[in-house]
Parts: structure tokens; sequence; C-alpha cells
């Protein structure tokens, strides 16, 4: 829904979408209508969409549809009935049901509280395979060749081993073994498999944890109070004992550690995990990574560079959210979000991504936002966080591979590496600042071979 501009347009598509799936026979995904994209700040109306409104549109389905931020959603009365959800039902730990004037669930679900309805709309395996394959190819139109998939089950492991298997185009995966499920993270580490298992198409990569909500939300923890609302500082997923014991276990058993954390006072105890885990079981080169590292002060980046921590943060959200961001937590909070000038200063290893699709996955947007730390609207927050075109290059390819432990054969050009390679319309180094996010991919080769060309 990135194009929609108010509620009645979200209704239009639901209507529209409602009535493909009448006539879609019995596939297991004609049951729900799903969307993702929808920001409640980009809408005419300034609000979420509400059950009520998604009741209009349709009654007898179950609709669920995703804010851009994958850490909220909107679903109508159909879904509520089929979790069992009402006025007395407790907000889930981490998570929130938004209320009307009434105490009764308005279908605005925040955080753990998706739990339940992710798990009730799973695509079957074979629409799995079909989305992995159909994401691949956009992906390797934009010259993508390797992605870090932030977060797998069991389920989608199978749909990945099934695509390598069958030789199918797709760029090669470095797998995070999902937060949503501590059974199975459990279950995989007493396998003995680690970091690393896998081969140049499809590796395990970190156990990942999630700590707190989103930074556009905003649902972060944060450590002051937000901005636009001072009696709220976000959401925790975990305490403190929870991730050290987590981690604790999953880096003694050799993984490679990461999490989601946004805010500040996640961050804080992300790092202090990783510290205790360290301390405890010491081990060469492990290079634990913490997915988007938006809000850090001078002393978290001093122990980020001290305990050898890879930031993965997204220069991106400021071009999509940016705006929202200053509303939300202040001036001087959101110009040092995403530090990728401070990291760079201290010398600390980063690398830099998209979070597709909670953003454009094209990484000379990405790139540009680096540079130039502009918002959709020209806004530009924290330029002394910028880094050079040079310096954005990098960490979109020798940062990435350094952060899943490939430094050695891929991401740069050299004898023995791996031939990915993309051949762009222009040198980003060449070309005027304002021309960089015109710049697209002309060709992609995996491999040596090619997997993509431009027509024309």
């Amino acid at each position: 829904f990135p194009q929609v501009r108010s509620i009645r347009d979200i209704q239009e598509r639901v209507r529209s979408r409602a009535r493909e799936l009448g006539t879609a026979g019995d596939r297991e995904v004609s049951r729900w209508v799903r969307g993702w994209g929808y920001d409640q700040l980009k809408l005419e109306e300034r609000r979420h969409p509400t059950r009520v409104d998604l009741d209009e549109a349709c009654p007898h389905l179950p609709v669920l549809l995703m804010r851009t931020c994958a850490h909220i959603a909107v679903v109508n009365s159909k879904v509520l009935e089929l979790l069992g959800v009402t006025a007395e039902t407790p907000d889930p730990v981490g998570g929130k049901y938004d209320r009307d004037e009434g105490g009764v669930p308005n279908g605005v679900l925040r955080e753990t509280a998706l739990s339940g309805v992710t798990r009730l709309g799973t695509p079957g395996h074979a629409d799995t395979v079909a989305a992995i394959e159909a994401g691949g190819r956009d992906f390797l139109s934009l010259g993508i060749t390797s992605v870090h998939e932030a977060g797998v089950l069991a389920r989608d492991i199978r749909a990945f081993t099934e695509i390598a298997a069958l030789g199918r185009t797709v760029p090669r995966v470095y797998m995070m073994l999902g937060y949503a499920d501590p059974d199975f993270q459990a279950s995989f580490l007493e396998t003995g498999l680690a970091t690393g298992f896998g081969n140049y198409r499809l590796t395990i990569g970190p156990l990942k944890l999630m700590t707190d909500g989103s930074s556009s939300g905003p649902t972060a923890a944060t450590r002051r109070p937000y901005a636009v609302n001072p009696q709220d500082t976000g959401i925790l997923y975990l305490t403190q004992e929870e991730i050290d014991a987590r981690f604790a276990r999953a880096h003694a058993g050799g993984m490679q550690l990461t999490a989601h954390a946004v805010g500040d006072r996640a961050v804080e105890m992300v790092i202090n995990g990783i510290e205790r885990a360290l301390t405890a079981c010491r081990r060469a080169d492990p290079r634990h990574r913490i997915e988007h590292c938006a809000m850090t002060d001078p002393e978290l980046r001093l122990r980020i560079k001290r305990l050898g921590i890879i930031p993965i943060p997204q220069p991106v959200f400021l071009h999509e959210f940016g705006d929202g961001y200053v509303a939300n937590y202040g001036r001087e909070r959101a110009e040092a979000m995403f530090a990728t000038g401070s990291f760079q200063r201290l010398g600390i290893p980063f690398a830099m991504s998209t979070d597709c699709p909670v953003t454009f996955p094209d990484p000379l947007l990405n790139i540009y936002t680096a540079v130039t730390r502009q918002t959709m609207t020209g806004q530009v927050i924290g330029p002394e966080e910028s880094i050079g075109v040079a310096g954005a290059l990098s960490a979109y390819t020798m940062g990435g591979a350094f952060a899943a432990f490939e430094d050695t054969i891929k991401g740069s050009i050299e004898p023995g590496k791996l031939a990915d390679l993309v051949v762009l319309s222009h040198n980003p180094l060449e070309v005027p600042l304002s021309e960089l996010r015109q710049i697209r991919a002309e060709l992609t080769l995996l491999g040596g071979e090619v997997v993509f060309e431009r027509p024309g």
C-alpha cells in the first residue's frame, strides 16, 4: 500500500482483493486478504485504519494489513473473532491491543499482539516458495546478489532449501534464526549446527532476538520518553535476564549473535547481553551484530567498538520516516540516529541494509540517503552523521560480506572471489550527488552467470 493516500483508498484495495479471492478457488491463500505498507502518518486521516473501516470493505474474509514497519498491523472483526480477542482480553507481554473508548479492541495490534495473527495467516509452502522466487528476481534486477534474511523458522528453511536444491536463480542467502519461536531456536542449538553451516548459496547465519519495537511506529524502547508522548518510552520484548540467558547459550554453541534493537534502551540491553556472553565464554572473532542500532550515544558506541560488535544501520529509514523521527523523538535524538558517520570515525565496521520490505530495497537510494541524510520532503537530519559515497559503497559490499564472515569470498573484485557483480548505468563515484539515486543496475552476474539484463 505505499501509494494509498487515505483510508478510503485502503478500503477500495481491500474490496478489490476480496473480489479477486472470491474467484480464486480453494487455494490456501484465498482465505485471507493481506496487504502491506500503509503508513498512517501519510494518510489524509492521519490515523490507523480500524476494524470498523475494514469490516465495511470486507466483513466475510479475514483481513490483515501490515503497517510498513511490520511492528503494527490492523485486522478486521473476522480476525479478532478467530483470535478470540475481546474486551476482556489482556494485552500480551511486549505488545498491545489498541482499544476504542469502550475498551473494545479496535483492530490495531502492536508488537507481540501480532504473534497470533501471523500464525493464523501464514502462507502455505508453495506460496512461500513462489514469494521467495519473485522477491529474488526483484533483488537481482537491483544488483543485489546476497541477502541477509532477517528471521527464518523451520518452514522458511525448508522453502529456501528446496529452491537451492532445484537450482533456482535467487540471490545467495545468509539466514538469521528467527526470533518468533524460541523453541525452534533451542531445538536448532541441540543439533550442534552453528553459524556458517551450509554452502555458498544458503548459509546459517546468527541467532536473532527481537528486543524492542520500530523506529517509525513509534514503539522503540528509549531511555527518555518520546517527544510526541511524554508517557511513552516504547515496548520491550525481553528482560535483560532473558537476553543474557539466550545469548549465553547460543554464543557457547558457536552461533553468531544478533538482535533487533532500535531504541537506546534496547541497544544497551543487547550490548550488555553480548558482553556477558563474551566474558563467560571466550571465542575468537565472533562478529556479533546489532540490527538497526538506531539510537546510540558516545558511550554506547565506544562499548560497541571495544566488544567488536557490528552495527547494521538503515540510513534509508531517514528518507522514508525521518520527518516522523523529528516529531516523535525531537530533533536532537533524530539527528543522532543511524550514526554511520560516528561509526566510521571510530573505525567500527558496519554494514548497511534497507530492511526490505519495510522500505524500498534499492541500494542506490540507501547509499544516497547515507550521504545526504535527506527525507522525502527534503529535510536534512544530522548531517554530521553523513558518510561519503565511497564509504557507503564499502558498507554495502565489504561491510555486508564481513558481517557474514564472507569477506574472503565476496564483497570486492579480486582473483579467487565469487564473481557476483553488477554493472551500473553510471559510476556512482563520478555522477553529481543529485543523480546518484537515478543510477540503475544494467547487468547482474551471480557466480559469473548473467542472471539479470535490463532490456534494450
